[in-house]
């Protein structure tokens, strides 16, 4: 069976310091920044997904564990390991399970950053069409946090459902959001209306006429992306 200290190994064999600075300041990790304090060791992304892969059996008591760590990159390589299980999980009781995991994590401060949010949140969020338990009421309640992490995933988390062609939670987490003043909000919000115009293009227009002058801008940019320069510049105008 494969242990947590092997998993660790193994990620830091592949980290270099140079990497490591590198993100710690992609990722705002100085005083003030949404990601401060937060640690890096240098490991790349699909290096932490081939990692992830091999300790997939990983015992969720470990999971658990890394999970919580200090260290970036095991925070990511854990969610990696809970969506692939996610995916492969055959009853609603497993797949409960995995999310209410996974809930803990962001309520306990250790989703706590775009990526790690973008990593899970999009998959995860499959439950939210299977139980009732997880509808509108409880999108809001994330909506409305305190916790940037838990507004962002409030959004994201529709992702699963636009795939089914389900975009009134979307709608509802965009009118939710609009108002939010944090730039990783509206780059999220517009980009999940700009997936749901990849589908229905007349839906993304109707709502961008009705609502385009109530958003922030980085948000209308994010979401007009995949129009004409003509029909962009049209929307920007106020």
């Amino acid at each position: 069976m494969p242990t947590l200290a092997a998993l660790k190994a193994d990620l830091r064999s592949l980290a270099t310091k140079e990497r490591a600075l590198g993100a710690a300041k992609y990722f705002k990790t100085g005083v003030g920044e949404y990601g401060e304090g937060d640690k890096f060791i240098g490991v790349t992304v699909p290096d932490t997904r081939k990692i992830a892969k091999k300790y997939s059996e990983l015992y969720l008591e470990d999971l658990y564990v890394l999970g919580r760590s200090k260290v970036h990159e095991e925070r990511l390589c854990s969610l990696h390991i809970l969506v692939a299980r996610y995916n492969k999980a055959s009853t609603n009781a497993e797949r409960i399970e995995l999310f209410e995991f996974w809930l803990e994590l962001l309520a306990d401060g250790f989703v706590n950053n775009w990526d790690l949010v973008d990593t899970s949140a999009p998959y995860l969020g499959e439950i939210l069409s299977r139980h009732v338990g997880y509808g509108a009421e409880f999108l809001r309640g994330l909506a409305n946090s305190r916790n940037l992490w838990e507004r962002r995933s409030s959004i994201i988390l529709t992702f699963a459902l636009i795939r089914l062609n389900k975009f009134g939670p979307t709608k509802a987490m965009a009118l939710e959001l609009m108002e939010d003043n944090h730039d990783l909000i509206h780059k999220a919000v517009g980009w999940m209306l700009r997936e749901v115009g990849n589908r229905d293009k007349e839906w993304l227009t109707e709502f961008l006429n009705k609502y385009k002058n109530r958003m922030p801008r980085t948000m209308l940019r994010y979401a007009i992306e995949k129009y004409s320069k003509e029909d962009r510049e049209s929307f920007m105008v106020r």
